[in-house]
């Protein structure tokens, strides 16, 4: 087997490796000039280098350096999320320039894995032990290495080559075998690494590109994490689009088909305009013309930055930037709120903002130890995907009910994760009801609901098509009395234990008179009763679905429904029927596109109006006239992304895992992976009460986000949270540690920032009002403030931020692997003291 590697009389631009491994055969590829290309290859043996042969990449991509903390996702033809095959060859290669003389590489691994230097296997590391190994494992601290460099976590190998060059151009190949066909598919801290004159090593980076490289200190590890991580969300979305082309190409059809159909039905008439200057589009003149009924006014416009915080928190999830507040006071007056609102749903955080209420609504309850432990699955990536990709609303829901993917991974089949439960699958369609369809058939899960007009064998219909089979009644979700008895009872059972339901649609009532069969194109898998549940939820002339999804748009952003509860249509009249009417078209005709639904009700005068305290409380006979919006309390997920916004700080309070050595298979304990927005949070509860189990960092926030309306465990669905204000609130932003990070004026701290930069004591007010409040401060506000800094404010410290340098402890990897240490819980109370 000849090595044939490339040499300097080949392009620049491209340069093509062309070579035979001995053990495996590669095919050709090419290697973009300055980046590094990195593979995943499936269909690799466990624990060896033994294959002779590769498969071609399921997924390519490129990076800017030979480090890895995670892997990209793996997505199927519809694109959604599925597991990839344990374990996976991670094979990364670049051209890297060297200088004449002897270098030295050091590969760090928490899996078997072997560097090549031009074809060549130069060093490599061995594989990892078995899965398992209990809680009764001898606690390790952190293998230190060389001053600076980060320590090595423990399960990891290391391994120095050190190499000749001859001063040229050299193919560097790094191979890793992620996963052992019995734990998780997680690379661990996977890097090649470059030890450079200063003695510190450094990412090896492509030729021509040594500024990308990083330090492999704590720090400079940290900073590379941050970028890998909105680098993959680009390089997942792009490989999801990728795979998904024909699916969406189905979609655009099936839509098309309905649009033609739907406009050749009469729309709703849209009402002149009552009031002219307080009619930006056709729903002011639904609302307006109502008002006019009652003889009432609409409020005027709010002021011009309490519309862009107002737009910024319902799209982005938290407040504006000092940038997106100078780029929008740019604009002029007349052009600054259409143009804001089009930049603000373009933004991928408009995905972040959803996706806690969608884990609401569909009870997402994933839990790292034990995810099987009556939880679902963490289909919250399902959803922030859907969401990034501006998914039709229609194909969302099919998808969800259909349960396709990943369990574990991401993917909707973990919202049919469901055990320890009688009848999981009655429990997904009270949540399906509910969510798509405004039927509250919470009662009907042990007998016929007495104050709704559903029986107990619908909502097992529903439960029988999600299970493809039949659904036979448990003793536990039942009323066993004798018949005698049912008369002075004021429930009714219809339903009797042992009693099998087949799977059929039992709302026809939801349907158009002239629906007919459900269309072809709208079932695509004959015989599938899941594919025929979500056509006749999502089917156009189903009118009550995509009423519910515009009610739901329309009670976020005003605070009040068209009609409410949103979730329970069973004796409520809409407050504007003609205008939900033309909304719910407006949906269908754009294709199921919740954007363009958002985009009609933010331009609307409606919900640009100032706030009427007294009209649009929660008691008001006037709420549901839209005079004026509901004021509304900012969610817990938007207290804590926006106080770190403004603070311009990380969560930082690392990874939602307790199995940080990689022992167990997702079916055991879950990598929720290090939060970087608040819907990324879960239940880090210990119900064992095993202290070194906790998670002291991520802790200080998920007690703020409980404390205000956050739930850690969701195993129901809720679809309105509590929204009165507690003495714990206060109490909790004033004096607790979340607090103490966002004002402290660290180094990472945009406060700091201003305080060095600032050039009076004025435009320091000034800077942070902004930051915090979107507005400049009132006189008075600015000459309390300016009082009490001015004194000494041109002798502060200036320049650079400089460390505290206070003397880190050395580290400890505590896991469920040595959690029983006697010294583990020891640790960890430390480890909370020095959190706070």
């Amino acid at each position: 087997d000849e090595l044939a590697v490339y040499r300097h009389r080949l392009s620049p631009e491209r340069i093509t490796e062309r070579f035979r491994y001995k053990q495996p055969e590669v095919t050709q590829r090419d290697v973009p000039r300055g980046e590094v290309l990195v593979e995943m290859i499936e269909g690799v043996p466990q624990r060896s280098w033994g294959f002779r042969r590769l498969r071609q990449p399921t997924v390519s991509y490129t990076q800017e350096t030979f480090g890895f903390n995670q892997i990209p996702r793996k997505y199927n033809s519809k694109g959604l999320i599925e597991a990839w095959s344990n374990p996976v060859l991670l094979r990364a290669s670049a051209v890297v320039e060297l200088p004449a003389g002897e270098h030295r590489l050091m590969l760090r691994s928490m899996h078997g894995a072997r560097l090549r230097v031009d074809g060549e296997v130069v060093q490599q590391t061995d594989f990892e032990k078995e899965g398992g190994g209990g809680a009764h494992q001898k606690l390790k601290d952190t293998e230190a290495i060389a001053p600076g460099v980060r320590p090595l976590p423990p399960v990891h190998d290391r391994a120095v080559a050190t190499i000749e060059s001859d001063g040229g151009l050299h193919m560097i190949t790094l191979e890793a075998v992620v996963g052992n066909g019995r734990t998780r598919v997680e690379p661990g801290e996977l890097s090649v690494a470059l030890e450079h004159s200063d003695g510190m090593f450094y990412l090896l980076t492509p030729a021509g590109v040594e500024a990308r490289s990083v330090p492999l200190s704590n720090r400079g590890w940290k900073a590379f994490r941050e970028r890998q991580y909105e680098h993959l969300i680009e390089v997942n979305q792009r490989t999801r689009l990728d795979a998904s082309e024909r699916e969406r190409a189905y979609w655009a059809e099936r839509h098309e088909k309905v649009r033609k159909a739907v406009k050749n039905e009469p729309a709703p008439e849209v009402p002149g305009a009552t009031y002219p200057e307080q009619s930006h589009n056709a729903i002011d003149r639904f609302i307006n013309a109502k008002l006019a009924e009652k003889d009432e006014k609409p409020a005027g416009l709010t002021e011009d930055l309490a519309f862009l915080r107002r737009v910024t928190l319902d799209t982005t999830g938290r407040i504006p930037s000092p940038d997106e507040i100078d780029r929008y006071l740019d604009d002029s007056p007349e052009k600054r709120r259409g143009k804001a609102i089009d930049r603000l749903l373009g933004s991928d955080e408009w995905a972040d903002h959803w996706v806690g209420y969608w884990q609401d609504v569909l009870a997402e309850n994933p839990g790292i130890l034990k995810p099987t432990l009556n939880n679902t699955g963490p289909f919250r990536y399902f959803i922030h995907e859907a969401f990034l990709d501006n998914k039709p609303v229609d194909r969302f829901v099919t998808e969800l009910v259909r349960m396709g993917g990943s369990a574990y991974y991401g993917g909707p089949a973990g919202f049919g994760v469901a055990t320890q439960n009688d009848v999981p699958m009655a429990a997904k369609a009270h949540v399906i009801g509910q969510a798509f369809l405004g039927v509250q058939m919470q009662c009907a899960r042990c007998h016929d609901a007495p104050f709704h007009d559903y029986k107990q064998g619908e909502l097992f219909s529903i439960g029988a098509m999600l299970k493809r089979n039949e659904l036979t009644v448990p003793k536990s979700s039942s009323v066993n009395v004798s018949p005698s008895k049912l008369r002075t009872m004021l429930v009714e059972v219809t339903l009797k234990p042992g009693e099998s339901v087949e799977p059929s649609w039992p709302f026809p009532q939801l349907l158009a008179a002239d629906a007919g069969e459900l269309p072809d194109y709208m079932l695509r898998a004959e015989g599938d009763p899941r594919a025929r549940l979500a056509g006749l939820i999502t089917w156009h002339k189903n009118k009550r679905f995509a009423k519910v999804i515009v009610n739901r748009l329309w009670e976020r952003y005003l605070g009040f429904g068209l009609l409410e509860p949103v979730e329970d249509w069973q004796d409520a009249l809409p407050s504007h029927p003609k205008l939900l009417d033309w909304l719910a078209r407006e949906l269908v005709i754009s294709g199921y596109d919740l954007k363009h639904v958002a985009r009609l009700i933010f331009r609307s005068h409606t919900y640009q109006r100032s706030i009427d305290a007294e009209k649009a409380e929660s008691e008001s006979e006037f709420r549901h006239l839209f005079a004026s919006p509901a004021r509304r309390r900012m969610t817990a997920e938007q207290v804590v992304d926006s106080l770190f916004a403004a603070a311009g700080k990380r969560f930082d309070v690392g990874q939602l895992n307790i199995d940080k050595e990689n022992r167990y298979s997702a079916s055991r304990f879950l990598n929720l992976g290090a939060p970087h927005r608040a819907w990324q949070f879960c239940s880090i509860s210990n119900e064992r009460d095993r202290p070194a189990l906790a998670m002291p960092r991520a802790q200080t926030v998920v007690n703020v986000l409980e404390n205000f309306g956050w739930r850690q465990s969701r195993q129901s669905p809720r679809n309105e949270r509590e929204h009165r204000p507690t003495i714990q609130q206060p109490a909790i932003l004033s004096n607790g540690t979340v607090a103490k990070r966002v004002t402290g004026l660290s180094d990472d701290s945009a406060f700091t920032e201003l305080a060095l930069e600032a050039e009076s004591p004025g435009a320091f007010v000034d800077a942070v009002f902004a930051r915090l409040l979107t507005r400049e401060p009132t006189e008075r506000e600015r000459a309390v403030f300016v009082g009490l800094i001015e004194e000494g404010f041109g002798d502060r410290k200036r320049g650079p931020v400089q460390s505290d340098g206070r003397k880190r402890e050395r580290q400890y990897q505590l896991s469920w692997n040595n959690h029983f240490d006697a010294k583990a819980n020891k640790l960890k109370y430390k480890m909370e003291k020095l959190v706070r």
